[in-house]
């Protein structure tokens, strides 16, 4: 693949790693007390300065104030242990050894003990960087020293003030491998990957380094140093500094270390460890060495462009005018070779008027494409309702002559609609919005609430039927919901679709609308006041048994069956429409007032006064209180009562308690409570003490099926969700969930297939005719549940009020209605299509012992006796066909019929613009790309100069309306400059959720033009050829990870430049060769065919870097380096292009002859 290693670089890295390693194991013998050869030092370690690494696990410079060395030891190089040479105490080896060091942390002002063994000490310099080091330190490695002077420097202990700042440079003997081409790695002081890329690719941009290494900024007099806005001349200082060491031809590495320490001065962001952006460094460079070389001492006040003006006066003179007032007040280098302008336009859409203005820019940070998205294929599920299931619940309140006729034809039926059972919608979206965001869509295009949307993630598996004769058998649909601020959009997407933005994916979803309509009870005004004041409820954990008994416990208690009249009136306006025809088919009344008045009409007074389903609020073991459920009467509980002696029972008459089940809990937690627990406030009326819960029972409802030939059960069809109102009886609750179930029982007119499949016209009319049956049966079954829970809510009030009026009322007795109603459905459940079973949530498939039969029952409530942990299922019976005799077939089929899905007419258009594969999922490429799948770096530019649509955050005001509007905003280029950086926003963030886009842009090493985004009317436009516009690239900042952590590498191309700053101005970028440089040696081999073959012959590993600069030369393809920090290495062009690509900088191939005479050397 053309890499390889240059053997002096390998010898010098061998070397570095040998001589760090001895560094470490001197220092560890240091600091236990020991010079390298295991003899005591003569010298104290006392004030000696270290790195240390504190309790946040931070890196910081330290003295050390204190040593601890209690306990002797053997000489270090003896193989002895602490136990051996404790019991020579007489012997001369033995020594005091340091165990635990005291450090003074410099920048924290605070000491510690450590260990002298732990990893959290390490060589000075070795962790921390300058900016962390005394400001007022002497030395720097920026500064060209000896070897020789450094060592005595160490040795002796030679200038104290420069050996507190000294820090080891691992490669201060690396060697420059090609000469004359700079490739002076810099070395990371924790962190400052980011830093190095960018200086490496603006020591390389022509013209500036020149100015800057030539000292032309000294000559000229163009250090302000009394700019406010700049740094006092001291950026533009260092900076060059360091620019003539890296091109000084001397060094293969340097650590930045002085010029850093200015830098965090003046930007202190940049003076920790933690890792920053790159881009914004480069941002804040070309700004810093602008106000610092800016020539304009006092700038003047400039107004900005009246109204009248940019109206009445051609644009080019506009922009004319804008740059000459922007150099007014800045004339620099930078402003001369890397600023230019932006034409920016926004129209008003009320008024039509447009705000001109020219903006300078330094760096283009071009956006990726905005219509690179998610799209999502979200099928609606709409609750039960007569208009969408009128065959079904239209008839159950209407005398059986009577039949529902549809206003609109079900075929001219189109989303959104309420007699539509399924509608499918495909909403674009952004990578980064979440499901709250979606559900708002959804809103805008159903109809249907937000908060009555339930998203569900939605994933197709195949069925393990072993004869899938029906195609609506052959998939199961399983659900899994998705909270409201699930995401990002991005996250729901298959991994492999995660990073490209360069087309817009598709998800398929599921939503489902609440089955819950709660009915409005109007309550009168002047009852209002005091329905609101009365005693709010107290939490289930606040309230003990103990603050709530009496000093009486043995007095009876009456308890009213209503709080205040406004209950009561409450209570009588529900009466009045609990039930009625609208019930289950176009409201769900929520029965909790009248639960907690049941509750107190039924509150027993004696043991004799029990009844089946009670609901209370019942203390458990704890002191806490929860709701619950009388499920059953214990009679003769002395079982126990253990302690109790037999003979005092034996007379005694059987004891009566009651068990109770507490909502949301499993059976296993269930209490057993006597009357004394009734009439010592242990066991209180319903939602006296415990909190109601706001949100409704609500569980998983799936389709199953059993397999003749397995004997095994199989899921198929669309899995769905149900709500049912916490109080409501589970006959009432059944009654909801066959009304939702005869959404499957339901066909359109104009439908001419049969469970998803061709059948003929004699079969459809059969299967119909059973269907039709079935929507009968479930009728009646659901008239019958809602009239016998009616009836209880009914005759469970007035029993109780009767009761309080006359005491030797005969207790309430539910066992008459309970037998009416199982008779009842006793004979019409097995004519249901479907059995409805009752099993867990984890195994809806029946494989466990815990399933059972759903318990149509008006004593015991529905959030009592289902929780999250458990699922329906509707398991189908498979029904015999018949001829037209009446006379039973071999043939069996299902009666399930998917609902028909209707398609929005917007989404019809998006979805056949996709391409579907098998899997479901699509995409659909917007935007020309590249041969290797990217994008093309003009479609950036294009999305630069795109207009777009300001949103209403009041970004934009118009002058005209004096209002914010939403304005249209448009940019292209005007002005160009000599050095044009681009910044790929590659980094995408909202306000919860933040993402890396890693798509490729491919953009060209040679040959950009960049006319085609000018502005058509800009003097450069009209008075230039396409050479003005061509440009050539010199350097690119990489990124390398993702959003929490990540490291940057710089690829530069190489062009020749002596360390004044002489260069060639006008060298050749076109890739067909280079100017040949002078060397020292002239001896050479034949001309290399590439540059792979730099360094590979016997003479060049033992003849010095000049070689390497000659065969440079002569190779036919440009050189490229590679600076990953320290690391320089050369690059084949090919490999310049990546989707790590950051940061762009291409230079004009014919820069302005001002600029060449003004910043050249040679000029």
């Amino acid at each position: 693949d053309g890499n390889f290693t240059w053997p002096r670089e390998a010898a010098a890295k061998a070397t570095t790693a040998r001589r760090i390693a001895h560094e470490d194991v001197v220092f560890r013998l240091h600091l236990r007390g020991f010079d390298g050869n295991g003899e005591p030092l003569k010298t104290s370690i006392m004030k000696k300065t270290v790195d240390a690494m504190d309790s946040t696990g931070r890196w910081y410079q330290a003295i050390i104030v204190n040593v601890d060395n209690s306990r002797k030891t053997a000489n270090p190089d003896d193989g002895q242990d602490e136990d051996e040479t404790s019991s020579h105490d007489g012997n001369s080896d033995v020594r005091r050894e340091n165990t635990h060091v005291r450090v003074h942390f410099i920048a924290e002002n605070h000491e510690e003990w450590i260990d002298v063994k732990s990893d959290r000490l390490a060589v000075k310099g070795r962790m921390t960087s300058s900016s962390m080091r005394h400001i007022d330190s002497g030395h720097d490695s920026d500064e060209e020293t000896k070897p020789s002077e450094s060592k005595s420097r160490i040795a002796g202990g030679i200038n104290k003030k420069k050996d507190t700042s000294e820090i080891s440079d691992p490669n201060s003997n690396a060697v420059c491998l090609f000469p004359s081409y700079g490739a002076t790695g810099l070395i990371n002081l924790g962190n400052t990957c980011y830093a190095n890329s960018g200086w490496q690719c603006m020591a390389y941009l022509p013209l500036l380094r020149a100015y800057l290494l030539s000292g032309q900024f000294k000559i000229n007099g163009d250090i302000n140093k009394d700019n406010p806005l700049g740094t006092g001349g001291k950026i533009l200082e260092e900076f060059s500094e360091l620019l003539h060491l890296m091109w000084s031809g001397k060094y293969g590495a340097r650590a930045p270390q002085k010029f850093r320490s200015i830098l965090a001065k003046s930007r202190p962001q940049y003076s920790g460890a933690d890792q920053q952006d790159a881009q914004e460094l480069l941002n804040d460079m070309f700004d810093m060495l602008h106000e610092d070389g800016n020539r304009i001492r006092k700038k003047p006040y400039v107004e900005a462009l009246e109204d009248k003006f940019v109206e009445k006066t051609e644009l080019a003179r506009v922009g004319e005018e804008a740059w000459r007032r922007f150099l007014r007040r800045n004339r620099s280098v930078i402003s001369d070779l890397s600023m230019g302008q932006v034409y920016n336009r926004v129209t008003c859409p009320h008024c039509n008027h447009s705000s001109k203005n020219f903006d300078p820019f330094t760096m283009l940070s071009l956006p990726f494409p905005t219509v690179a998205e998610v799209i999502f294929r979200c099928t609606i599920v709409r609750r039960a309702t007569a208009l969408n299931c009128p065959n079904t619940l239209y008839s159950i309140w209407k005398h059986p002559s009577q039949k529902y006729t549809p206003k609109t034809s079900t075929a001219n039926i189109s989303p959104p609609s309420q007699e539509l059972i399924t509608e499918e919608y495909l909403i674009p979206m952004s990578r980064l919005a979440d499901i709250g965001d979606l559900k708002m869509k959804l809103q805008n295009l159903s109809g249907i609430p937000s908060k009555d949307l339930r998203v569900c993630k939605r994933e197709d598996i195949e069925s393990n039927a072993s004869d899938n004769k029906h195609n609506f058998t052959r998939m199961y649909t399983k659900v899994s919901a998705l909270a409201d601020k699930e995401g990002p959009c991005i996250k729901l997407l298959q991994q492999s679709t995660l990073d490209d933005v360069s087309s817009a994916t598709i998800a398929r979803i599921v939503a489902f609308e609440s089955t819950l309509v709660v009915r409005p009870i109007e309550i009168p005004n002047n009852d209002r006041h005091s329905m609101a004041s009365r005693a709010e409820v107290i939490d289930d954990a606040s309230t003990t048994a103990d603050e709530m008994s009496t000093d009486d416990s043995s007095s009876e208690t009456v308890i009213p069956v209503y709080q205040n009249k406004a209950e009561e009136k409450l209570v009588q306006e529900m009466l009045k429409v609990y039930g009625d025809e609208k019930e289950c088919v176009v409201f769900d009344t929520n029965p909790t007032p009248l639960a907690k008045v049941i509750s107190r009409s039924l509150w027993p007074k004696s043991p004799k006064d029990f009844t089946l389903g009670l609901r209370v609020d019942a203390i458990d073991h704890r002191n806490h209180w929860f709701p619950g459920s009388v499920i059953e009467i214990v009679v003769d509980g002395d079982e126990n009562n253990p302690d109790e002696e037999a003979e005092e029972r034996v007379d005694m008459e059987p004891t009566t308690k009651v068990k109770v089940h507490f909502d949301n809990f499993s059976t296993k937690w269930d209490e057993i409570y006597s009357i004394e627990s009734f009439n010592e406030s242990r066991v209180c009326p319903l939602y006296s003490h415990a909190t109601p819960r706001h949100k409704p029972t609500e569980f998983v409802v799936h389709h199953r099926a059993l397999d003749r030939k397995t004997k095994t059960y199989y899921l198929f069809g669309q899995s769905y969700y149900i709500q049912c109102h916490n109080e409501w009886s589970t006959a009432r609750a059944g009654a909801h969930i066959l009304a939702q179930a005869s959404r499957f029982l339901e066909i359109p007119p104009f439908r001419n297939s049969e469970n998803g499949k061709k059948s003929e016209a004699v079969d459809r009319k059969i299967a119909e005719k059973e269907r039709n049956e079935a929507r009968k049966v479930i009728s009646r079954v659901i008239e019958a549940l809602i009239k016998s829970d009616r009836k209880y809510m009914e005759s469970a009030i007035a029993c109780g009020k009767e009761a309080q009026e006359n005491e030797e009322h005969a207790p309430f007795d539910i066992t008459v209605m309970s037998n009416i109603l199982s008779k009842k459905l006793s004979e019409v459940l097995p004519l249901l299509p479907f059995d409805v079973r009752v099993t867990t949530a984890s195994s809806p498939l029946g494989t466990n012992e815990e399933e059972s039969s759903y318990p149509f029952s008006l004593v015991r409530t529905i959030g009592n006796y289902m929780n999250a942990r458990h699922a329906l299922v509707l398991n189908w019976r498979e029904r015999p066909e018949k001829d037209n005799n009446q006379k039973p077939l071999a043939k069996k089929q299902f009666l399930y019929s998917p609902p028909f899905l209707a398609s929005h007419r917007q989404s019809r258009a998006l979805l056949y613009a996709n391409q579907k594969d098998p899997s479901g999922n699509a995409t659909v490429k917007r935007h020309p790309s590249s041969s290797h799948g990217g994008l093309s770096i003009g479609v950036c530019l294009t999305e630069f100069c795109k207009e777009q649509q300001l949103d209403a955050t009041g970004c934009w005001r118009c002058p005209v309306c004096k209002r914010e509007r939403e304005g249209k905003q448009s940019m292209t280029l005007w002005n160009l400059p000599d050095l044009l950086t681009f910044h790929l926003k590659r980094f995408n963030a909202s306000s919860r959720w933040r993402e890396k886009i890693s798509t490729r842009v491919d953009f060209p090493l040679t040959g950009l033009n960049m006319r085609e985004w000018c502005d058509k009317e800009s003097p450069l436009y009209q008075e230039s050829d396409d050479e003005g516009f061509i440009y050539d690239l010199v350097g690119v900042v990489n990124h390398y990870g993702g959003m929490t952590g990540g490291h940057y590498v710089a690829m530069c191309k190489a062009t020749a430049c002596g360390p004044d700053g002489d260069e060639e101005v006008a060298y050749s970028f076109n890739g067909e060769g280079v100017s040949e440089l002078e060397v020292a040696d002239e001896e050479s081999a034949a001309p290399s065919s590439g540059w792979r073959n730099l360094g590979r012959t016997a003479k060049e590993k033992d003849s010095s870097s000049n070689a390497s600069a000659k065969a440079v030369a002569e190779s036919a393809e440009p050189l490229w380096l590679q600076f990953d920090d320290d690391l320089v290495e050369p690059l084949p062009p090919r490999n310049i292009v990546s989707e790590t690509a950051y940061v762009l900088f291409y230079r004009r191939r014919r820069m302005r002859p001002a600029n060449i005479a003004k910043y050249s050397p040679l000029g």
